[in-house]
């Protein structure tokens, strides 16, 4: 998911940081859950921070004496960096299909919200239909997505047996998914 900003910035953890900011710019963040979010070191983090800080790209601002970040508004390129790291969110579908074949025997991966920069009607950002994938494989796919991504992931997991039956019944949550932009990245359905 961050090769293309990691290539064009020089770091994997500048594009983390430049995601996390640029999705939630009216957000203040501290350190801690700074690194929380991107799964950096904290002297990798504080070294970035204040590299955008001299460059004007954030501003230091504390409250009850903790030190936060956030964006500085009147930073001259801000709209078409947003711009360039929020559409490169929605680039890099191949290596996402790579690591969710990994999980397991997925049925069905179906895209949408975060990963096509269309979240206000995205009931989901991923919807996952498959049997047997260990929880703690999913649940360290997520927190990597989640880190490169810089925000949380509305996730949807269903065995095959689950899905099918909503299918027949045509669950209002299932057909909201199809309906609204989406992709699919594994279709062993034929939907």
């Amino acid at each position: 998911m961050e090769q293309l900003l990691e290539q064009l910035f020089g770091s994997v953890s500048r594009a983390r940081l430049l995601r996390l900011f640029m999705q939630k710019q009216e957000r203040r963040f501290v350190s801690r859950e700074i690194q929380t979010r991107t799964q950096l070191a904290a002297p990798i983090v504080n070294s970035e921070l204040l590299k955008f800080v001299k460059l004007g790209l954030l501003k230091q601002k504390t409250i009850r004496s903790t030190p936060g970040f956030l964006i500085n508004k009147s930073f001259p390129l801000l709209s078409e960096l947003h711009d360039l790291v929020i559409k490169s969110v929605a680039a890099s579908k191949r290596k996402l299909l790579i690591r969710i074949k990994r999980l397991g025997k997925v049925k069905l991966a179906v895209v949408s919200g975060i990963f096509l920069n269309n979240e206000e009607r995205a009931r989901t950002d991923l919807l996952l239909v498959a049997d047997d994938i260990s929880r703690k494989k999913l649940d360290n796919f997520l927190a990597r997505i989640e880190s490169e991504v810089g925000k949380p992931i509305q996730y949807t997991l269903m065995d095959v047996d689950e899905f099918k039956y909503r299918m027949n019944m045509y669950d209002r949550f299932l057909r909201d998914i199809l309906e609204y932009p989406h992709e699919k990245l594994i279709n062993r359905f034929d939907i």
